[in-house]
């Protein structure tokens, strides 16, 4: 095993997008009571729908109200698709003194009656939203609409307990809807112009107006639009409040919410919302290992090795972790990591090739793209007496053969060796001169790593130009702790 890609990069850029806890069956029907009834309104377009909203949302139809008076056009296209359609349906629906007589309950209780806010309806192919889960901290309530998948669970409205009643939290579902509408009108292959156009039309149930004539201002005021701009709501609350859940149901115990937590933890992947913290963020992710989570166990074992430095203490903290990502079978780079260590020896382990082989081969099952690459090379290369096997490493090999032009330097130094066992000495000089050429073009290689592997390589080509074959000097492990691998 030669090749470090198991250990790196998977982290840089790991996001997990959260979910939210689960709470109770009391908590759970005495807000899913409140959004029912919210929801049975709403869907029905009833006046008194509007007075389960919660405290933040007349704010928030209050705004929207403002939006439609004074916003300018570029005001207009920083707002969530959501919330610009109902700008745009006030516009077209209201004359410029009729809504700034309204207050914020009004207009929300005009987008209810309208539908333009609200539930859903019900059909025969779907019924009412509903919560399926509810996780309560405090006075705040995060629902799900669904059952987790193997993913993410699926988060749906938040209510707020104010005055000792739930209340619907309007915004909270804004950034769904958005996305909704954005992934519907990216899809309509018409532009979002022409995409927003329709939606007002049917909306409207009539020919609305255009875009062009709806960003128009209808009352010029610059003061009021640097009002608009300090009362600008929080689009990111939403996911705020779903964090809060996540942490509070991987307290509890939760494999995949400590997964999740201790990912964005770990990887820094949204550091506004939840603040790097790499030690704290593995604790996590070593108790969602720990609780069964194949994903969690794999990106513990990356972590303890990347942060250990490649150590034994590491390698062996990190082995529980891997064998478990292993037999989850999610991960194929843990199936190849599980063939490092018995190539290498790790952890207590003896060097056994046989082993490492037959991990690779899963790994290949798996589709791990190098995972023939190392097959070819323990079977070639095997520095265990009786456990090298020559003539399987060139049967391999073949494959890798037929693609000659598509290989990486690696591979051509691979097939070098395998070529090379098998008394084929000058077309494994070939390969291998072809190799080097390869890798000194390499652009990810650091200088160091660069004449390290020049070096490696070149004391191959030697030996088969001298017709030897080449059996391993070195363990993998070394050359990274080393940092020439």
């Amino acid at each position: 095993m030669r090749v470090r890609r198991w250990l790196t990069g998977w982290l840089a850029g790991w996001v997990v997008v959260p979910a939210m806890a689960a709470q109770g069956p009391a908590a759970l029907n005495e807000v899913s009571q409140a959004w029912d009834r919210y929801a049975e309104l709403s869907s029905q377009e009833k006046p008194e729908s509007v007075d389960l909203l919660a405290a933040s949302s007349l704010v928030h139809f209050g705004f929207l109200r403002d939006m439609a008076l004074y916003a300018s056009p570029e005001q207009l296209r920083r707002l969530p698709s959501g919330d610009r359609i109902v700008v745009y349906l006030l516009r077209a629906t209201q004359p410029p003194a009729a809504l700034k007589a309204m207050d914020d309950r009004a207009v929300a209780r005009l987008c209810l009656v309208e539908g333009w806010s609200g539930v859903e309806s019900a059909t025969d192919d779907q019924p009412l939203m509903a919560l399926s889960n509810v996780t309560v901290i405090d006075d705040l309530a995060v629902g799900e609409v669904a059952p987790p998948t193997e993913s993410q669970f699926q988060f749906g409205p938040v209510l707020v307990r104010e005055g000792g009643q739930w209340r619907y939290r309007y915004e909270s579902m804004m950034p769904d809807v958005s996305a909704f509408m954005d992934q519907a009108f990216r899809q309509s292959g018409l532009g979002e112009v022409r995409s927003m156009e329709l939606a007002l039309a049917a909306m409207l149930e009539r020919e609305g107006p255009s875009l062009a004539l709806l960003d128009r201002t209808p009352l010029d005021d610059a003061g009021m639009r640097t009002r608009l701009n300090e009362a600008w709501p929080d689009y990111t609350a939403p996911l705020r409040w779903r964090l809060r859940a996540v942490r509070s149901k991987a307290e509890a115990g939760d494999a995949f919410a400590q997964f999740a937590f201790g990912a964005l933890q770990y990887g820094g992947g949204m550091p506004q919302l939840v603040p790097k913290n790499a030690a704290e963020g593995l604790a996590w992710l070593e108790k969602a290992s720990e609780g069964g989570h194949g994903q969690a166990a794999w990106l513990a074992s990356v972590a303890i090795t990347e942060e250990g430095g490649f150590s034994d203490d590491a390698m062996q903290r990190a082995l529980p972790h891997l064998t478990r990502a292993a037999a989850h079978g999610t991960e194929p780079q843990a199936l190849l990591a599980m063939a490092q260590y018995h190539h290498d020896g790790l952890a207590g382990m003896a060097r056994d090739c046989r082993q490492a082989e037959a991990w690779a081969a899963r790994a290949e099952e798996a589709g791990a793209k190098q995972a023939r690459n190392e097959r070819v090379w323990i079977l070639a290369t095997c520095p265990v007496p009786d456990q090298r096997d020559t003539v399987r490493a060139l049967e391999l090999s073949q494959f890798m053969i037929q693609r000659r032009d598509e290989l990486d330097w690696h591979e051509l130094d691979t097939v070098a060796a395998a070529l090379a066992a098998n008394g084929d000495f000058a077309r494994a000089t070939q390969f291998q001169t072809l190799a080097l050429e390869k890798m000194a073009v390499d652009e990810d290689l650091s200088k160091d790593r660069r004449a390290a592997a020049r070096k490696r390589m070149s004391a191959r080509l030697g030996k088969y130009r001298n017709d030897s074959d080449y059996v391993l000097d070195y363990r993998a492990i070394d050359e990274m702790r080393a940092g020439r691998l």
